[in-house]
Formats: structure tokens, sequence, C-alpha cells
């Protein structure tokens, strides 16, 4: 099924590419492209059906599989592996297409096969390497008794599904990268494909939000260190794409609003898929360590080849259409949103340099002197916290001007109470810290400065939002734009709510101590007494339990109990299973080290993280804001409008989709899941017939416009 998904992605670009003069080309690769989706989909439910089944014929599925795992767990163990995640993204970027082929609303015809086919040659190149150096399909050469397992640190909700909502967000930047390269192939520098992508660019920057934020969730419930955030290289991998994303979705509006951004939109749009399959090169590459990468992996370079590929085929791009790009990105007034947006991309672009040469640290400094340099995660925060805070503030002055150019005293006027409101919360943050604290700006000034901005920013938005709600209510004046301007105030919103927590990382406190039962640890109000060990074991792992009798100002002490996990299949890989206690305030983290069995004793690490919370709580929040703007875009409608041309076609197409959809979860809901992924392939391949035979009928018999 990858061979055929290849097979028909290539043939759908070059079909796509060679359309200029036959229409009929274009619709017969949209249905090759379609095919290619349907036959990932297909080997991805095979690779379901054989770790479900523990066939342990197959490498992959001794490897990632055992019979200890839950159904979910097997599921996730698609994307588990080196080679199944480079499945799962091969599919989704498949899917990608399909959906770009399955929109005929693109104005600029020449600009969209070029598209296709970039799209096309992606996906190939993601496939064949599946084929060639990750399949997750080769055999063992004997049949094992049982499995490995997946590595324990992964069994994890937020891991099984961190990954593949990355992939949402890497994937989906290939979209833009595509437009950008067909426009400028075809001489179209005006901007008009950028604004028809500004819901794609949307979409997948915010999948890519939160996969990182699910990634911190997992490293704070599962890597028992106590925090959220380590400045590891991989972490690092899917930050920097992240920076310069957030900085395209600014830069792409500005570009919608005053026609200027040309150059930094697509110089953007380049850096940012470069970055993608950079990370993707440091966790298969071997040179840097993590906990993250994959050993082994022979693919590191051919995607440094394909990094290459992109950034000279980019610059090429750019320098034969410089001239004309940039008789637009004039800027007209310094006393503007532009302006401002203009800051701040130097601002992203500048930080991201920074995590990189961080990152690579080890990198440069084995090749020069011989020996791994790794920067601490002090080190890091010495320049992203005060980059971090500028970027915060020039947040604040987005929303405090507006677009093309604002009189100097009416951006004062609108910012006059939001100032007083953040000199109070400085205020308060100055009495909590100490004024005399030492640290400078990343140590006492930045808590202060932090919740300064905090003031500032949300008595901004709040008041550009009030404005907004009375104008949603009011049908008359509810408009598109309205609900998009809403949608960023929340989204705005969230980056407030994610700074009120990562402010919090100025006042952790913590003690760690080896305690005999009976023996205490105090942090501030919070009391924790060491009552002793017990273990227990199951089919699955060994557990040895520590039960602390935590005490918390007047509330009732509770016993709660971190543990240590040993998996049978991997006994040389301990799990800390931590306790955490939420609240709005703090966290108490509580963490069991390494257990004296014979003598009862134990190393007990408790941790007082402020306002983490926050972090979560704006995660949710960035979501209803996208959810808000984004319905809005101007798709539903034209799903609208397809439905009422194609309704009658489109019925009978939901009516079996829906008998499917019950017939398959009855068939699950057995206890027999293997055959409800056989029922699944069984559809996918029959899609697979009737779209490669609608090509054909396109290239053979249909000589009509597209």
């Amino acid at each position: 099924m990858v061979c055929i998904a290849a097979a028909c992605s290539a043939i759908g670009g070059c079909l796509a590419l060679v359309s200029h003069d036959r229409p009929h080309y274009l619709d017969a690769g949209r249905r090759m492209l379609f095919a290619a989706g349907v036959a990932s989909l297909a080997s991805l439910l095979i690779l379901v059906f054989l770790l479900c089944s523990h066939d342990y014929r197959i490498a992959y599925v001794r490897d990632y599989a055992d019979r200890t795992m839950s159904i979910g767990y097997l599921v996730a163990a698609v994307w588990g592996g080196k080679g199944g995640s480079l499945l799962v993204w091969a599919g989704i970027q498949t899917w990608y297409t399909a959906a770009v082929a399955l929109n005929r609303q693109w104005s600029q015809r020449n600009v969209l096969r070029f598209a296709l086919g970039f799209l096309a040659a992606i996906q190939v190149f993601f496939l064949l390497l599946v084929l060639f150096h990750s399949n997750p399909f080769a055999p063992l050469g004997t049949i094992a008794d049982q499995g490995i397992g997946m590595n324990p640190l992964l069994r994890n909700p937020y891991m099984a599904v961190h990954p593949p909502t990355l992939f949402l967000g890497f994937a989906g930047f290939s979209v833009p990268l595509a437009f950008a390269f067909g426009a400028f192939a075809d001489g179209k520098t005006d901007g008009v494909w950028l604004a028809e992508l500004r819901g794609w660019i949307l979409f997948a920057w915010v999948f890519l939000s939160i996969g990182n934020l699910l990634g911190m969730l997992w490293a704070y419930e599962e890597l028992g260190w106590g925090g959220y955030w380590g400045w590891d290289p991989v972490e690092n991998a899917s930050f920097m794409p992240w920076l310069t994303g957030t900085a395209l979705v600014h830069s792409a509006l500005a570009q919608k609003r005053t026609g200027g951004f040309g150059v930094w939109n697509f110089a953007l749009i380049v850096v940012t898929f470069a970055l993608i399959i950079f990370g993707t090169f440091l966790t298969r590459s071997g040179i840097i360590e993590s906990v993250h990468a994959f050993a082994g992996s022979t693919t590191g370079p051919h995607l440094l080849g394909f990094i290459i590929v992109i950034l000279v085929l980019g610059g090429g791009l750019m320098v034969l259409r410089l001239s004309s790009v940039r008789r637009t990105d004039s800027l007209q007034s310094w006393y503007s949103k532009e302006a401002i947006v203009l800051v701040t991309n130097w601002a992203f672009v500048l930080a991201t340099i920074g995590v990189w040469l961080g990152t690579m640290a080890p990198f440069f400094s084995d090749l020069l002197k011989g020996e791994k340099l790794t920067l601490t995660p002090e080190a890091f925060n010495r320049g992203m916290v005060p980059l971090g805070l500028l970027i915060f503030g020039l947040i604040g002055l987005c929303t405090a001007y507006n677009w093309r150019s604002t009189p100097f005293e009416r951006g004062i006027r609108f910012s006059r109470l939001p100032l007083i409101v953040g000199l109070i919360a400085a205020a308060a943050a100055a009495l909590v810290n100490g004024l005399g604290s030492e640290g400078g700006l990343t140590g006492g000034l930045a808590p202060i400065l932090s919740f300064a901005l905090i003031g500032v920013i949300s008595a901004m938005v709040i008041k550009r939002s009030i404005p907004l709600l009375k104008r949603s209510a009011d049908q008359r004046r509810n408009t598109r734009l309205t609900y998009q301007k809403l949608g960023a105030q929340l989204v705005h919103l969230s980056v407030v709510l994610l700074f009120v927590g990562f402010t919090g990382a100025a006042f952790t406190k913590e003690h760690r101590r080896a305690m005999n039962p009976g023996e205490a640890i105090r942090v501030d109000d919070v009391r924790v007494e060491f009552l002793g060990l017990r273990t227990d074991a199951d089919f699955e792992r060994q557990a040895v339990y520590a039960d602390l009798n935590v005490s918390t100002g007047s509330a009732d002490p509770v016993v709660l109990s971190p543990a240590r996990f040993i998996y049978h299949t991997h006994p040389r890989q301990p799990t800390s299973e931590v306790v955490i206690r939420t609240s709005l305030t703090r966290d108490l983290f509580l963490i069991l080290g390494e257990p004296d069995l014979r003598f009862g004793r134990a190393v007990v690490r408790l941790v007082v993280n402020p306002l983490v919370v926050w972090i979560w709580l704006g995660g949710l929040v960035m979501v209803i804001g996208v959810m808000v703007a984004f319905p809005q875009s101007g798709w539903l409608e034209r799903w609208r409008e397809a439905y009422l041309r194609h309704r009658q076609k489109v019925g009978w197409i939901g009516f079996i989709g829906v008998a499917v959809t019950i017939a398959v979860i009855g068939i699950a809901t057995t206890r027999d899941l293997p055959m409800a992924i056989i029922a699944l392939l069984v559809i996918s391949v029959v899609g697979l017939v009737l779209f490669l035979s609608s090509a054909v009928h396109e290239l053979l018999l249909r000589k009509g416009p597209a």
C-alpha cells in the first residue's frame, strides 16, 4: 500500500504539473492524489491490525507491542517508533494534499497545479523514506514468542496524542510552502495566494501549538524532574518552527491588510518548514542526545539533503522575484500595527537563532574542540527570558495600534488605563518577590516586568474585546471580520494566561531528602511526612509506593503515594509516577527517588510550582479563540454551496458513511477489534479502486474543462 501511495502521488503530481492546457489532466491528478491518501490510510490500518493482533513476525510489532498493553496503547504504538511515526507523517501529508485537491475554490489555477506538484513531491519523499529506510512492515526473519513493548515513558495519555497532533502541525505547513513555491514559480507575487491560505496556516499553527503543550504536559507528569520545559534539543526542535510560524500568522495578516510583508512571508514559510524537517533530522540523525530521539536511524542524511533542497529552491525563487515583491513592502508609518509586526518578526527570528545556536552548541563544540558543551536551562533562560518579555510587550502594542497609521496621541490615550493596571500589577509582584531580589533581568526583575505586562495586556485585550462582543450581539453589525477579531483577542488573552504560568516558575521552591519512616520535610506551609514503603505487582509491572502524609496550612492532611514502576518488558527503565495536587495558585509535586526496600528508606522530593495550571488554561483558551475565528473564514459557506450543488450525491454518500460507521463500531464493541480494522481496510481498498478508475476515466474519456 505504501508503494501504491507513492506511485499515485508521483503520477498525480506529474498530471497536475502538465495540466496547463489540458484541464482534464488536473481532475485526473486530483483523483490520483485522493487515491494516494486512501492507500496511506490503508497502510496505517494494516499496521494497526498487525499491532493489535500481536503479529510478531514483523520486527516493528515485536519492538513496540506486547500482550500487557491496552488497546489504546497498541494503537498509539503506530507512532511510538521511528518507522511508524514516519508512516503517520507521510499519511497525514497525503491527506493534506487530498484536501487541497478537493477544494475547488482556488482562484489561481496555475498556482494550484504547481502547488499540487510540490505537495506530491513532498509526500513521495516521505513515502520513499518509509519504504527504504524506516519500513515498519519489515519482517523479523523469525517468529518471536513475545514482544518487547513500547517504551514505558511513552505509556501516557498525553504522549498517545502528542505525536499525531504535532504531525498535523508539521505537515500542515507544507501547504503554504507549496503555494509559495507555486506562486513565485508562476510569477504571482501579489499575495492573493496567501490570503486564500490564512485558514490553512492557522490550522497548522494551532495544532503545532497544541502538540507543544501536550509535550509539556507529558514531560511534567512522566519524566519526574519537576518541570514542564527543560530546553531539551528535541523540545527546541518543535519550538523553533512554532516561533517562526507564530511570526508568519501575524505577518500574513499584515500582508492581507496592507499589501506589504511579501518578502517576510515567503521567507518565514520556507524557514518554518525547513525548521520542521530540521527537527526531524535532529531526532533521527544521532548528532544530539535526547530522551525523545530515535537511535539507529539512517534517514538523517536524506533529511539534511531535503532541507538543503528546500532552502536552495526557496532562495532561488526569492532572488528571481525579489524586485517585484519589494515594490509592495514599503512601511507607511512607524506608528502603526504593521510597524510593530515588523519589530515582532525580528524578535521572533532572533529568538529562533538563539535557540538554534544553543541547541547545536554540543555539536559545534565537539566539532571545534573535541568535547560536547551542553547549555544548561539557566543559560537558555538568560537569553530567552528578555526576548520573551520583549515579544510579550510587542503583543500589547499591537493591540493598541491600528493598521497603516495611528496618531501617537490616540495610542497613548488608549494605553492610559492599561498602563495604570500594569503599574499596580508590578507593585504587587515587587511586594511578593522583593525589590532586592538577586538575579538581574532574568531573576528578580523578570517576574515584576512580566506581571506588569500581564496587567497591561490583559486590560488592553479586555478594552478591545468589549466593543467586539457588543458588535457580535448586534445582528446588523455581526460580520465575519468581527468574529476574526474576537478570536484574535482570545488568542492574545491565552498568551497572557500562558505568561502567568511561566512567571510562576520564578517562585518555584523545592526540598529533596533521604527519609526514614516518621521523618518530614517542609516547604512554606506544606509539610510532608514519610509513612513508609509498600510494593505491588501485576501482569504488566512491579511498583514501589511511598505513602506520604501531606498537610497544607489549615487543611486536613491527606495521604499521597508517588511511585516507581518497573515494567516486566523493560526492567532497566524504571519510571517515576509522580503525584500532583493542582490548584489555581500552585501545584504540589511529589516525586519518589530511589527506594531502599531493605531498610525502608526513600528519597522524597517536594516541589511547589506556583501558577502552573494557568499554562494549561491558556492552551484551552487558545483553542477556543481559534474556534471562534476559524469558522468565519468562509470555509463553511463554500462547503454549504458544494453541498447544495451535489445534494443527492452527498446524501447517499452520507447515508453509506453513517451506516458503515455504525457497523464498524458494532464490530469493535464486540471486542473483536481486528475484525473492525479489516472492515475499514476493505472500505479503503474499495475507495482506492474507485479513485483510480475515475482517474483513468478522466484521462481516456474526458476532454472538457475541469
